[in-house]
């Protein structure tokens, strides 16, 4: 009877280790961008109180200057945060928080499998890149999404101006009967803005909501095809031709890719029942020493993650640009 109540002791006092591996980590995040935020707020206040001593041509020379090297300045965060769709100056500020806090409870989960410090350590610095990577496939999804909805407009401008409309009448007219809400809220900054900022600068603030080679192609041919003293239309119809040959080529190649994938699983799928199979015939010494033994459980984890980061480059050696 003596023994239950430390038995009982213990369990709760494991119980409170988790609850405090969850708990200190997050306090501290969140005390961090807490005085963080309030640093930021001090020093906006003092900006404008040294604005307001200031005199008013001062002040509207600062604001001019802030919008004028707004986006040279925007770091590479900020950059990746516009081409996602959130463009809101506090964006960067969130997904560092977001980053932190996913590695922590990940690495909170992995250790309560695992109970080894080095593999929480490991984790919490591995899976803090988790957000990023759902960050970059938005940004592919979002380009994608541009790009094949670009190649449409170009068809279009392209009949219209063979037809005899102008190019400007043409494109808006595509614009305004596309069915990509994201690509007409990019192209709309060059007709509401062209007249009042420039082509050249219309087409800088276009940049920073997509990163598309392909627009920055139209881009160039729109600026030759309007300085040279050919007909616009049939360099128009080359820039569709050379698209379209592109999209054709890509589609090739990610048949091929895709095989190669596949392949790699395979060979997963072959180790996993290589494993099976042995570990049936040693009488399940393998299963008792990956999943019974604490150093088994960490061999195990960074097995899994080497094999993640083999299917991770593999991707990316496949990946069309």
């Amino acid at each position: 009877m003596a023994i239950f109540p430390e038995v009982v002791g213990g369990v709760v006092m494991i119980n409170y280790t988790y609850w405090l591996l969850f708990i200190i980590p997050a306090l501290a995040v969140i005390l961090v961008f807490y005085f963080y935020y309030w640093y930021r707020s001090i020093k906006m206040q003092k900006r404008l109180i040294d604005s307001l001593a200031s005199s008013n041509t001062l002040i509207l020379d600062n604001k001019s200057n802030e919008k004028k090297d707004d986006i040279k300045s925007r770091t590479w965060l900020r950059r990746k945060m516009n081409f996602a769709g959130f463009e809101s100056t506090q964006a960067p500020y969130f997904f560092i928080l977001i980053s932190i806090a996913t590695g922590v409870l990940i690495a909170g989960f992995v250790f309560i499998v695992i109970e080894s410090i080095i593999s929480f350590v490991f984790s919490s610095m591995l899976f803090a890149f988790l957000p990023l990577l759902v960050l970059t496939k938005i940004i592919r999804s979002r380009e994608e999404e541009f790009n094949l909805f670009l190649k449409e407009i170009i068809d279009k401008v392209t009949s219209m101006m063979k037809s005899g409309v102008g190019f400007e009448q043409g494109l808006r007219k595509s614009i305004m009967t596309t069915h990509s809400k994201f690509t007409k809220k990019v192209f709309d900054i060059y007709l509401n803005e062209k007249e009042i900022i420039g082509e050249d600068k219309a087409f800088e603030k276009m940049f920073t909501l997509v990163d598309s080679k392909e627009l920055r192609v139209f881009y160039l041919t729109i600026s030759i095809g309007k300085s040279s003293g050919g007909k616009f239309s049939n360099t128009l119809e080359k820039l569709r031709k050379t698209l379209h040959d592109q999209g054709e080529i890509k589609q090739q190649i990610t048949s091929s890719t895709r095989e190669i994938k596949i392949g790699s699983y395979m060979i997963i799928a072959i180790v996993l029942l290589i494993y099976v199979l042995m570990n049936s015939s040693l009488n399940g010494v393998l299963n008792e020493h990956f999943f019974g033994t604490e150093i088994g459980r960490l061999q195990l984890f960074f097995i899994a993650v080497w094999v993640a980061f083999g299917l991770f480059i593999n991707n990316l050696l496949t990946k069309i640009k």
